[in-house]
């Protein structure tokens, strides 16, 4: 990043606008920022630091507080920085929150803070990156990829901090090297071997479960061990094993017992059931005996039905010979009904047609008196013909009059709809200005709204990642709670072992007296003393504890310290954590204040709803807006057509009025000759529609009076020749009807005679007597087939009774019961066998199971051996409490320092040479990245804080040099073009100051930009740019001089 332009305004001792512009520095990459102290010349970089990052190049600086009090309370605090970054150029401006006056009235009103990114292409056009302020800090982060700290301690080494990076802990320096050397990596490697360490784990702990959750299933039977070995915690598998193997082959033999009962018992089955079959039999004979002898009975009661019934059917043979004569009579009836329903037809027909053919002759009649009439009609059609051409040509002349002047209405009429249509042209060409004017101004409107969305966006992502923060702190803090509560009970059970141990070695060295007295005799030498005399000798205690309880007590309170470490190690790891996130909430809320004035951390939500509701509102502004702006271009067109047409309409109108002229002449033309031939045309056939409705009036009254005529003529010789017919009609019918009459008279006593011979009384009697064929063949083959059956009972009963004549109906019942039981046994033998053949393949299954997956188990739980070691190891659970990381950034180090101490030597003269910290660190605290100086002088190494200032600065100066280097060469995505120190020099002495210098000539000769803040003389004299800044009463303004 190379600074290019700076402006701030009402910023610092800076009242109005003051511009820097370092490119008039045009080749020289070294300039010195001299003047008065208190002028302002640490401001610029404050300046460049606020532009970038919106905060002060010190931590003792804020940016709200960077106000200038020069500054006139109507002009915004407000930072522009021009830059260029690998060769493009952008355009940073920032304002912090700050009281404004009111622009009516008293008193101020808060302005937000405010930041906008752009980017700037070689014609000086400006492309808009990010409008708010989390935005463009996002956008920064990307392209510097530096955040405001390592910014100051690589490229803007500022006062009281120059000396961070060389006296910061390993900590604070991983978090520089992290980014500058994109060691995600490395991290992502240890977070790789710890999450399959854990997932080995947990297939090892899965392993475990599913092997007892399978042990657990076993079916112990009666097996007492087994049962015993399944209820103990934890399960010895080894054991439950080698029982299982032997119970198995138990259940084995039990299950051949079982099938050998069940083939017994289902062989006494088999017997019985073929003695209930053959009584089966035997019940079915003596059943169907008693079915057999009932129906004969029956069939006894049905005698007298079946007599009758022979009776009736002889009845109907009888009446069958009786049904043709009976039927011809009847059809000769209908026919002779039929015949004389159209007689009586026809003497009603020939009545009518007599009385209208006396009605038609009159009519005839009277129409041939009517001839004088018809002649008189024929002469008046003659007459109006021998009219018809003068009226017609003076009806032709009345059209043309008529017709030209419609032709000189509709024109008049068209013209005047011409002239209201360009007047509506005009009006409606207007009311589009207005409107083309209109959208031009929302045009405008959008681009304000679209940057408000962009701003309430900004506010949105802000307030819900306070949001989301919140909730992680509030899950962490009860996290936090419980792992204090288990990291108390570990302690608290690390101290009861610990006790217990001390209770029993205590207890164990005491007796150690009476253990060697139990064993010494008189005369034998003591082997504590050496005396061979021993006349008072330490009692043996009754209640000696056992070594192997002691060992026990041992390895308890190691387990418990172990458990003790660990809640201990969780406990700091969630209370970091939970710090870490307590500090980004703070953060968070504060980049919410300083965007939303007055905010409270209890009004989060709602004030989320509200943007949200607002940012709602301006989207749909936005989109009606839109909306309205996409019929700008079309409404453009429209304004062209519309002109377009104006400009037709005017032509037309134009070409109206000569037409509307041409007319008017022939017109009156034509109405002149019209009049002279009116006179001779009778008026009341003058017009051509009253000439020839007088002609088709008189045709019409001749064609009616001739077809009248006609007509009666007609209708009369038609009538007279229906009469003739209708006679000759009734004559027939008449002779029809008396043949009829005296064929059905002799049928009749034909029928009469028949009835007597068959021997019925009556006519009655016969229709009772009559039967269908198909009534009566029913009727035959149930006589028929009651004596088949009569036939048949008897032969199968006599046979059946034969059959059964020395046997007893045995007890079916209770042989059924019999095998009921037996069958119930038999399921129950069968479900028992079953049950335990199911127990067994499960049990056998399980064995099977448990010794696969111990096979698994042993290969997973060498695999997470391994694994869980290198995962300890990259996460620094060492003998140098090194990650891999920290191991690799170490390296990283070690370059800086090669690069640093080439600069470093030629300062001290050779003296003083920076080493890294290889030994642990006290405690837990992971260490490797601090630094120690090697003194020439006497020897020895000490830690870099005990250097002197000047020392300080020299080690700092070369180490900010070194890093700035090394990370040119590994860090390609980190540009390091500029560097600005604020003081420091003042402390050198004139051999040091020099060796400074030529160390800064040497960076500046790469063509990187170093700016200096100092009042030393030598300075000013060697370095040819200076900038200088000049103090008032007013404020501060700033001057570039060059050396010729």
């Amino acid at each position: 990043m190379k600074p290019l332009q700076l402006t701030m305004q009402a910023f610092g001792p800076y009242p109005a606008a003051e511009t820097i512009d370092f490119q008039l520095l045009e080749n020289r990459t070294m300039f010195v920022i001299s003047g008065k102290t208190g002028s302002g010349k640490t401001t610029i970089f404050d300046g460049i630091s606020f532009a970038i990052y919106g905060k002060a190049s010190g931590e003792d600086r804020n940016g709200n507080d960077l106000r200038s009090q020069f500054a006139d309370d109507n002009d915004l605090t407000e930072v522009s920085l021009t830059f260029s970054l690998r060769s493009r150029t952008y355009l940073i401006t920032r304002s912090p929150q700050q009281e404004k006056k009111k622009a009516r009235g008293e008193g101020f009103t808060t302005v937000n803070a405010k930041a906008e990114f752009y980017s700037i292409d070689k014609h000086g056009e400006k492309k808009l990156l990010a409008a708010n302020v989390r935005d463009v800090d996002e956008k920064i982060k990307e392209i510097i990829q530096l955040d405001a700290n390592q910014f100051r301690q690589i490229l803007m080494i500022p006062q009281g901090e120059f000396r961070k990076l060389l006296t910061s802990d390993s900590k604070d320096k991983e978090a520089i090297l992290q980014r500058l050397f994109h060691t995600e990596f490395y991290k992502n490697i240890q977070d790789k071997l710890k999450e399959e360490s854990d997932l080995l784990k947990r297939d090892v702990e899965k392993a475990v479960e599913d092997r007892t959750r399978n042990l657990l299933g076993i079916h112990p039977e009666q097996n007492v061990a087994l049962r015993e070995l399944l209820l103990e915690e934890p399960l010895n598998d080894t054991l439950i094993i080698e029982k299982l193997q032997y119970h198995n082959t138990d259940m084995n033999n039990a299950l051949n017992e079982l099938s050998q009962l069940f083939d017994k018992k289902q062989k006494d089955r088999d017997q019985l059931q073929k003695q209930i079959v053959h009584a089966q039999k035997l019940v079915e004979q003596f059943e169907k005996r008693r079915v057999l002898r009932k129906l004969k009975q029956t069939l006894e009661n049905k005698r007298e039905d079946i007599e009758r019934l022979k009776a009736e059917i002889k009845k109907a043979h009888q009446a069958d010979k009786l049904l043709k004569q009976d039927e011809y009579c009847h059809r000769l009836n209908r026919e002779l009904k039929s015949v004389e329903q159209e007689l009586e037809k026809l003497h009603i027909q020939q009545r009518e047609l007599t009385i209208n053919m006396h009605t038609a002759r009159e009519k005839w009649e009277r129409e041939q008196k009517k001839e004088e009439k018809r002649k008189e009609a024929g002469k008046k059609v003659n007459t109006l013909e021998s009219l018809r051409e003068d009226v017609f040509s003076y009806g032709q002349l009345e059209d043309e009059v008529s017709k030209l002047d419609g032709q000189r209405k509709r024109l008049k009429v068209e013209m005047k709809q011409a002239v209201e249509g360009l007047s509506a042209k005009k009006k409606i060409l207007q009311e589009q200005e207005e409107r083309k004017a209109a959208l031009e101004n929302l045009r405008v409107e959008m681009f304000e709204i679209e940057k408000a969305i962009s701003e309430l966006h900004s506010s949105e992502k802000l307030l819900l990642h306070y949001q989301k923060i919140a909730k992680e702190s509030i899950l962490l803090k009860l996290n936090l709670e419980k792992r204090n509560q288990q990291q108390k009970h570990a302690v608290q059970e690390l101290e009861d072992a610990r006790s217990t141990l001390n209770w029993l070695e205590g207890k164990w060295n005491k007796a150690q007296a009476g253990i060697l007295a139990s064993s010494l005799n008189e005369g034998d030498p003591c082997p504590v003393c050496g005396s061979e005399q021993h006349p008072v000798l330490a009692h043996l205690q009754e209640d000696l504890p056992h070594e192997k309880d002691i060992k026990a007590a041992k390895e308890m309170a190691g387990e418990k310290e172990k458990l003790s470490n660990e809640s201990s190690r969780s406990f700091y790891e969630i209370e970091a954590q939970y710090t870490s996130i307590q500090t980004q909430k703070r953060e968070a809320l504060s980049e919410i204040t300083e965007m939303i004035e007055g905010i409270k951390e209890e009004h989060i939500d709602s004030e989320l709803e509200s943007v949200r509701s607002l940012m709602d509102a301006k989207k749909t502004d936005l989109k009606t807006g839109r909306q309205q702006l996409s019929g700008l271009q079309l409404l453009i067109k429209n304004i062209e057509e519309n002109k377009r047409s104006i400009e037709q309409q005017d032509k037309i109108i134009e070409q109206l009025t000569k037409d509307e002229q041409n007319l008017s002449e022939n017109y009156y033309a034509k109405k002149g000759a019209l009049e002279s031939r009116r006179s001779a045309i009778p008026p009341e056939i003058r017009t051509r529609e009253k000439f020839t409705q007088a002609l088709h009036a008189a045709e019409k009254e001749l064609n009616l009076l001739k077809t009248s005529y006609e007509k009666a003529q007609e209708v009369y010789n038609r009538l007279s020749k229906d009469v003739s017919v209708n006679e000759v009609q009734v004559n027939d019918r008449q002779a029809a009807v008396d043949k009829l009459k005296t064929e059905m008279e002799d049928e009749r006593n034909k029928f009469l005679q028949i009835l007597e011979e068959q021997g019925f009384e009556s006519y009655r009697a016969f229709q009772e007597a009559k039967r269908t064929d198909s009534e009566i063949s029913s009727m035959e083959k149930g006589v028929s087939s009651y004596g088949e059956e009569v036939r048949s009972v008897k032969d199968r009963l006599e046979e059946l009774e034969k059959a059964l004549q020395d046997s007893e109906e045995p007890r079916l019942e209770e042989l059924q019961q019999q095998f009921t039981f037996m069958n119930e046994e038999l399921k129950r033998l069968n479900e028992d066998y079953n049950s335990m053949k199911m127990r067994k393949s499960e049990n056998e299954a399980i064995l099977e199971y448990v010794l696969q997956l111990n096979k698994k188990m042993k290969d997973m739980e060498n695999r997470y051996s391994l694994a869980g070691h290198l995962a300890e190891m990259a996460r620094g659970h060492n003998a140098h409490r090194l990650t891999f990381e920290r191991y690799v950034l170490a390296s990283f180090l070690e370059d800086i320092l090669l690069v640093a101490n080439e600069r470093l030597m030629k300062m001290t003269s050779g003296r003083y040479r920076l080493i890294r910290k290889k030994d642990r660190s006290k405690g837990n605290v992971q260490s490797g990245l601090e630094l120690l100086v090697f003194d020439q002088y006497t020897g020895q190494d000490r830690h870099v804080k005990t250097l002197s200032g000047g020392e300080s600065f020299k080690a700092a100066l070369c180490l900010a040099l070194g890093l700035a280097d090394v990370v040119q060469q590994y860090a390609g995505g980190v540009s390091l073009e500029t560097m600005f120190i604020d003081e420091g020099f003042g402390t050198l002495d004139p051999e040091s100051l020099d060796h400074a210098i030529e160390a800064l000539m040497d960076i500046q000769s790469s063509g990187r930009l170093v700016g200096l803040i100092s009042h030393v003389p030598e300075l000013k004299e060697r370095i040819d740019a200076r900038l200088e800044v000049i103090s008032s009463q007013t404020g501060s303004t700033t001057r570039f001089h060059f050396l010729a």
